[in-house]
């Protein structure tokens, strides 16, 4: 389990860095002003991107259908269906989005990203059902070789162009290669039909997913786009980079946590092996967020100071913050792959909606005149309350015991306020708090086999099988295929 893991998350992480690393080459490339725009179009495409998610990884892991190849060429139907609609929204909506940041003269960049959604719209689904049997490889590869492709492509883009134009072609790139990709290590040819049931079923299935999605880019953006919208491209620009340097961490450790624990999750048979299992995977969220914390306190700063240009050292004071605030997320994201685990698929959305209650809060401190800091700062109440009423519900609703939880929650709590008390004080004294409150947990956890369960002793962690694959496809005919389709 624990070797799993590790691969998923050694691979997420070094495409993380790829990327962090394409970030900081094409910030020492073009200016802030060139950067802001560039941000501009990512934040643009992720809108459409979000709006029209159907969650296809969590609709094949939970599927009994999971494996069936018919059931996955009806949602390469929806997939390409999802493509075109999503290409369509782009172009009607380029010029108000072009408005909204003040860039009507680049109209045709907005149009541009169009083309996105469809090349999305012919990827391969197999990898899920590579990832549903515990396969990761493939989603290792389709992790690792976009972003490395993408970053290859930024020489001959800055030879060719010196402004927003190189983050615009490398992130064309990338997306191109994820389709590509996707298709070069899946284990099953390509095949595409439309089918009238499933493609409903989907949208039944994916419709809370969709609107969490919605809602999702409102909570990771909303407040860069208060920025770009009351501050301006240059202030956006050096948000967005604070941002990203805390984002990326925790967007690694999420998708790790969902390739990993979903599947073990949705197999975990009675309420008392899935209790066990939604603890232990609670508890490696929690563990994982107070690490993340203390490395981007300790790390982050000489890496804006040595790597970066000189003109992102004024988001050195946002970091610590921001990786509270995406801690907190990455702990209600446990929740909400528990209750994905039990089919529940609203409860990201409920405690997103809360979170996008704070807004109008960020948005009238900016219009007052506030700092960037006092934004951040409502951002991570908004989460630690979203994690509170996650987890609450968990414990109502599916009966998950919080008693477990307690010993890390007090450790995590008391990472987070040793990362924010201690921000400005020297790095031994920093490093000597956390070893010593890494030390704690250890102990209140009695032994790191809570967190690393040992050999042959069953936690829910090790399903032998995932139920309900089907052996033929004869079963699925009668549920989901009418006997024409």
């Amino acid at each position: 389990m624990i070797r799993a893991f590790s691969f998923l998350l050694s691979g997420n992480a070094c495409a993380a860095g790829i990327l962090l690393l394409r970030t900081v080459l094409i910030s020492h490339l073009i200016n802030l002003e060139n950067f802001g725009i560039g941000v501009s179009l990512v934040l643009s495409l992720t809108l459409i991107e979000m709006l029209t998610a159907l969650g296809f990884q969590q609709q094949i892991v939970n599927s009994p259908h999971g494996d069936d190849p018919n059931y996955h060429s009806a949602l390469h139907g929806v997939a390409m269906m999802r493509g075109v609609f999503g290409a369509g929204v782009l172009l009607v909506l380029a010029s108000p989005m072009a408005d909204a940041f003040g860039l009507s003269h680049l109209v045709w960049a907005f149009q541009l990203l169009a083309v996105v959604p469809l090349m999305q719209g012919g990827v391969h689904l197999d990898v899920y059902r590579q990832t549903r049997q515990h396969k990761h490889r493939a989603a290792v590869w389709i992790a690792l070789a976009p972003p490395l492709g993408s970053l290859i492509a930024v020489v001959p883009l800055a030879v060719l162009f010196d402004d927003f134009r190189i983050m615009l072609g490398a992130l064309l790139v990338h997306m191109a290669l994820g389709t590509l990709v996707s298709h070069a290590v899946a284990k099953r040819s390509y095949r595409l039909r439309l089918n009238l049931a499933i493609t409903l079923h989907s949208l039944q299935f994916g419709w809370p997913l969709l609107a969490s999605g919605a809602v999702m880019f409102v909570v990771c953006n909303g407040e860069r786009a208060i920025v770009g919208r009351f501050l301006g491209l240059e202030p956006l620009a050096l948000f967005s980079m604070a941002v990203s340097l805390t984002l990326v961490p925790s967007l690694v450790l999420m998708r790790s946590t969902m390739s990993f624990f979903l599947p073990r999750l949705t197999a975990c048979g009675g309420p008392n092996a899935f209790a066990a299992c939604a603890v232990n995977t609670l508890r490696g969220h929690i563990v994982l967020a107070g690490v993340m914390v203390a490395l981007v306190s300790l790390l982050g700063a000489p890496f804006v100071q040595y790597v970066l240009d000189d003109t992102y050292r004024a988001a050195l004071p946002l970091l610590t913050l921001l990786s509270v605030a995406q801690a907190l997320r990455v702990v209600k994201g446990g929740c909400a792959i528990v209750a994905l685990g039990k089919g529940f698929r609203k409860t990201e959305l409920m405690t997103d909606l809360l979170r996008i209650a704070f807004l109008p809060l960020a948005a009238w401190i900016v219009i007052q005149g506030a700092s960037l800091v006092r934004v951040v700062q409502i951002a991570a109440l908004g989460e630690g309350a979203g994690m509170v009423i996650a987890l609450l519900w968990m414990n109502r609703v599916q009966h998950v015991p919080l008693r477990p939880l307690w010993a890390p929650l007090i450790w995590l709590a008391g990472t987070l306020i040793w990362a924010v008390l201690t921000h400005d004080d020297p790095p031994g004294y920093r490093i000597a708090g956390f070893t010593m409150l890494i030390a704690w947990l250890a102990m209140a956890l009695i032994g790191v086999r809570k967190i690393l369960p040992r050999k042959g002793i069953d936690d829910g962690m090790e399903p032998p099988a995932v139920p309900g694959c089907l052996g033929n496809n004869n079963g699925l005919h009668v549920r989901l295929w009418s006997k024409n389709s």
